[in-house]
């Protein structure tokens, strides 16, 4: 090539390198390895894998202020209560008789509750289904005596527990009558997929299999656990003790009967307070049931009434907690 020709074609050459896309920066490399392990949107769209998903819809019946739905063992129906403050998925004696359920006497397990101890050999199952999902990895179910088998016609069969839930995000839908199990999304910024205005609740913790909600009963602050198998709000003596409530004080109160798992009960005061504030909601003058422990409760149990109206999202896995907020919580927002 003529000396004047190459002079030239290195010149085009040098153009093209210094008019070409600069290499990325560290930064744009980290915020590209983002984007593929789906942790962070890419502009103008969703991480990947970050899309719900749903896996299963059940349709929710409410049986005496509790949220039940339909589930298979063996291929036989019956209705659990959605209980996110219970540990174990577990089926009634009742329920386990008439299943025909084998008994693993290797399996002996106490568990205590407000009915008192439960101790019980746990059920063998084949197969467990939610909807049309099959969970393989359950081979055993908790029996336990319940207060509401007592009944001629029990509300419910058991509990389906934090063992099975926290395997999924979950949208309960009380006001639609339905439970939606998404598959789990690790990704920032989740939201759930709804057209209601909702909030977050900030400050969500976990202890073992139960989910911790901030709230604060008459301006003193706790940690409760978000119980959807408990019908009512029920505060720990602790909780009550730290908002000035003694013995002297409960014992002009009412007393009333509660049960839950075991056949015992326990006896707790009504009283009311001023208010009590959990996410977006503030309710004033209420009454509350307040235990003579904390066993099992902690500072509180927010329960169904909390629910009532609602759609909640829960995550165990990414310990988020979304709640739809209700007419007159907009109208009050600033």
């Amino acid at each position: 090539m003529p000396p004047i020709a190459r002079a030239f074609a290195l010149l085009v050459l040098a153009v093209l390198t210094t008019c070409g896309p600069p290499p990325p920066s560290a930064d744009e490399l980290y915020r590209q390895d983002q984007i593929r392990q789906g942790k962070v949107a890419p502009p103008g769209g969703v991480a990947a894998g970050c899309e719900p998903t749903a896996i299963a819809r059940l349709p929710i019946e409410v049986r005496g202020q509790l949220l039940t739905v339909p589930v298979s063992i063996n291929g036989r129906e019956i209705r659990l209560i959605v209980d996110s403050g219970a540990e174990r998925t577990s089926i009634s004696e009742t329920a386990a008789g008439r299943l025909h359920l084998p008994r693993d006497m290797s399996r002996i397990r106490s568990s205590t509750g407000l009915g008192g101890t439960i101790v019980s050999a746990d059920a063998v199952v084949s197969n467990f289904t939610l909807g049309n999902v099959r969970l393989p990895p359950i081979e055993r179910v908790a029996v336990g005596k319940f207060g509401f088998d007592n009944d001629a016609v029990p509300l419910a069969d058991g509990l389906l527990g934090a063992d099975i839930l926290l395997a999924f995000d979950l949208d309960i839908d009380v006001p639609g009558k339905a439970l939606t199990i998404y598959r789990v999304r690790r990704c920032l910024n989740n939201q759930p997929p709804w057209q209601e205005p909702f909030v977050a609740i900030d400050g969500v913790t976990q202890k073992k299999d139960r989910l911790l909600i901030p709230f604060q009963l008459d301006g003193m602050r706790g940690q409760a656990i978000l119980d959807t198998g408990a019908s009512a709000t029920t505060i720990g003596v602790q909780m009550a003790n730290r908002v000035g409530l003694t013995e002297e004080k409960m014992a002009l109160d009412r007393k009333i009967v509660q049960r839950g798992a075991g056949s015992g009960t326990m006896t707790s005061h009504l009283h009311w307070f001023r208010e009590l504030r959990v996410g977006p909601a503030t309710i004033q003058g209420l009454m509350l049931s307040v235990l003579p422990t904390d066993a099992g409760v902690g500072d509180a149990l927010i329960g169904r009434d909390f629910l009532e109206g609602r759609r909640v999202w829960l995550s165990f896995p990414t310990k988020q907690v979304f709640v739809s907020k209700l007419a007159h919580e907009m109208r009050n927002q600033p």
